[in-house]
């Protein structure tokens, strides 16, 4: 008879951490039940032509080969990968990996959005494109699964249509443009940026004329909802990085990453960021860190920023990178020292942090 500690370290036993761990090959995928992790090699038949789907959450699968059409569960799925290891070893090895993992509590998943909305988004592809990613993301560290977390678009040739300040009808271009769509807390679409992929473009962002300003929204806000606490970068790909940080640690797996779109935060008006943090702080959200770049202005501004929170009933928190970078140009271990480093701000904080960067 199973007993109930090993019950309890097969339910929670991440599995998509347990293929990383193991070295299992496999890519992420989005089915009809959810999030899918596609398995190169089938344990069971040993075809390797991508014919096993595990569901990332639940670890229930099959493999769809017609000479195998084996069903899988955590426990089988791990049994066979296994192959001559005895039952027994098995049970130790899950345990194990199970305590090594720390219980880890699932990724938060992103919440439904909308891109019904009066803007239209340039002609474009959701990504991953059939469960491929693309590479300039993946050379930059960006998964498939943090892509569709993020909403992420491909446009080829897609344009934007609009009409400027004199009615006059006008297309903006965003081809080669990697699509970061920007929501507002309800999870509605409002606007979007354009990330040229070419190096070769004028711009490197483009935006929508005539749409409401990204200085105004919180960055992934809308999955931030209950959250007690959450990390504010400052452009989108840092937001992504840091996602993907906190990710790779199982206590900060609650801890949710939001984008200021800027090293400052708007206030002034109940459609401001600051009056989104207060509908958040309604719903929960107590600890808010500063995380924007290591550079001695955005510092300063961060302070500043922490200082206002703190008027309102906020812990806010600075996180120092080194000099010059941005969490997208550091590894995550970088960010995540820096996220536990963090200090409340105060005022003595604030003058200590002030002469310790003019110092340095």
């Amino acid at each position: 008879m199973v007993n109930e500690e090993f019950q309890e370290a097969i339910a929670k036993l991440d599995i998509e951490s347990w293929m990383d761990r193991e070295g299992v090959r496999y890519r992420v995928t989005r089915g009809a039940r959810g999030t899918q992790l596609n398995v190169k090699e089938c344990p069971c038949c040993g075809n390797a032509n991508w014919k096993v789907y595990i569901n990332q959450e639940t670890g229930l699968g099959n493999c769809f080969s017609g000479d195998c059409e084996k069903k899988f569960n955590k426990w089988s799925f791990i049994r066979t990968t296994f192959g001559g290891m005895s039952n027994g070893d098995v049970v130790r090895h899950i345990e194990a990996v199970a305590k090594e993992q720390g219980w880890r509590p699932s990724r938060r998943a992103a919440v439904a959005t909308n891109l019904n909305s009066e803007l239209n988004l340039p002609a474009s592809y959701p990504l991953p494109i059939c469960g491929r990613n693309l590479k300039y993301l993946d050379n930059r560290g960006i998964t498939a699964r943090i892509a569709k977390y993020f909403g992420l678009r491909f446009s080829k040739h897609g344009v934007f249509r609009y009409k400027d300040e004199e009615g006059r009808d006008r297309v903006q271009d965003y081809s080669n443009r990697i699509i970061l769509p920007v929501f507002d807390l309800l999870g509605d679409l409002v606007s979007f940026q354009g990330r040229d992929i070419t190096g070769a473009a004028e711009k490197k962002y483009l935006f929508p004329p005539g749409f409401a300003s990204t200085g105004s929204h919180l960055y992934n806000g809308q999955n931030a909802h209950g959250a007690k606490s959450i990390v504010i970068g400052e452009g989108g790909f840092d937001v992504m990085a840091l996602k993907i940080a906190l990710d790779g640690d199982m206590d900060l797996r609650d801890v949710v990453p939001v984008g200021s779109f800027g090293k400052h935060l708007s206030r002034g008006d109940d459609d401001s960021q600051l009056a989104k943090l207060m509908v958040l702080r309604e719903e929960g959200l107590r600890i808010v860190t500063f995380m924007w770049d290591g550079e001695d202005r955005a510092i300063s501004d961060a302070i500043e920023a922490g200082l206002l929170l703190r008027r309102y009933g906020f812990t806010a928190r600075i996180a120092v990178l080194p000099k010059d970078r941005d969490p997208n140009e550091v590894a995550p271990s970088v960010v995540r020292d820096a996220f536990w480093r963090a200090e409340v701000v105060n005022e003595n904080v604030a003058v200590r942090l002030r002469v310790v960067r003019r110092a340095a």
